[in-house]
């Protein structure tokens, strides 16, 4: 071998050491201000590397705990919600005792919205964000976040409602008036203040008038005209209610009363079969459950800026 290709290759070797080995250390106030540039441009997967990088050459560095605050912003953004939920479940380990943890509640919550379906699809996300929102309201009712995460929880709610109607509806259209009796009641029971539960009532208190069960039929339309006074729905109920002109209603709760019939009652927002003495149910029901919302535009968490490739919060 020559003397000039011995050079070149030890050369290169040379060259190829020095770009391994000759990564400069840069100071946390670097990584950082350079990690947020590359946030705030767009480059998200580099801003998450740099991130990172700081949290692993400087663990106690000032700059930690927004740092990973914003790389689980940055996975949100982009659509990795796996990733975030990781990255935001082990920020509230890390730090049980952080302002932070209304805005981190929130976007758990947010992670699972934005993986709902349709009110036909398993439920799974939109049950796992009801749980996130409901906590934040609750645990943090005068953060920002608590109203924010109260407009989503409604969606929520509205969701599941329209995914329980949908089920009662199946039954109902296959001629299984039990099952979806079951459902019409299930609904009312866990969602009474949705528009849903309105309909579904109507269409419980339609099987009952049918079924020749008018007082049936008449605590479904009171137990309407109760849980949603206002709604338009309450006005056929009250209307129906003066035309059967049922005497004698018992005063406890209405749905209370047909669950009981069913042989059932409400046990921590859901249902146990229970015995009632004298109320035997005639029939049995099995079915599924379920929902799916529609989202609300999110504040920015850092107040820096909004949306994807932009600085700061969150995307709408």
């Amino acid at each position: 071998m020559s003397a000039r290709r011995v050079a070149v290759i030890l050369c290169a070797l040379m060259l190829a050491a020095a770009g391994c080995g000759g990564k400069k250390k840069l100071t946390a106030d670097e990584y950082y201000h350079q990690a947020t540039e590359h946030f705030r441009t767009g480059a998200l997967p580099v801003s998450i590397e740099e991130y990172h990088e700081l949290l692993d050459q400087y663990p106690f560095s000032d700059y930690n705990e927004e740092a990973e605050l914003r790389i689980a912003h940055a996975q949100y953004l982009s659509q990795n919600y796996a990733e975030a939920i990781v990255a935001l479940t082990d920020f509230q380990r890390r730090h049980p005792t952080s302002p932070s943890l209304p805005l981190v509640g929130y976007y758990l919550g947010m992670c699972y919205a934005r993986q709902m379906g349709t009110i036909d699809r398993d439920q799974t996300a939109a049950q796992n964000a009801q749980v996130y929102f409901m906590t934040v309201s609750q645990q943090y009712p005068d953060s920002p976040f608590a109203e924010l995460a109260r407009q989503q929880l409604a969606r929520c709610r509205d969701s599941l409602a329209g995914h329980e109607l949908y089920i009662a509806d199946f039954y109902a259209h296959r001629g299984n008036d039990k099952a979806a009796e079951i459902r019409w009641l299930t609904l009312a029971s866990r969602y009474g203040d949705t528009g849903p539960a309105a309909d579904g009532l109507l269409r419980l208190a339609t099987l009952y008038r049918r079924e020749e069960q008018l007082q049936h039929a008449a605590l479904a339309y009171r137990a309407l005209t109760e849980l949603q006074p206002r709604a338009p729905q309450a006005t056929t109920a009250r209307d129906a209610l003066t035309a059967l002109a049922v005497d004698d209603l018992p005063p406890q709760d209405p749905i209370d009363q047909l669950l009981a019939a069913n042989g059932r009652q409400r046990s921590a927002g859901t249902f146990e079969t229970v015995r009632v003495p004298g109320l035997e149910p005639s029939r049995t029901a099995r079915g599924p459950s379920g929902a799916g919302p529609a989202l609300a535009p999110p504040v920015d968490p850092f107040g820096r800026g909004r949306g994807r490739g932009g600085a700061g919060g969150f995307p709408y």
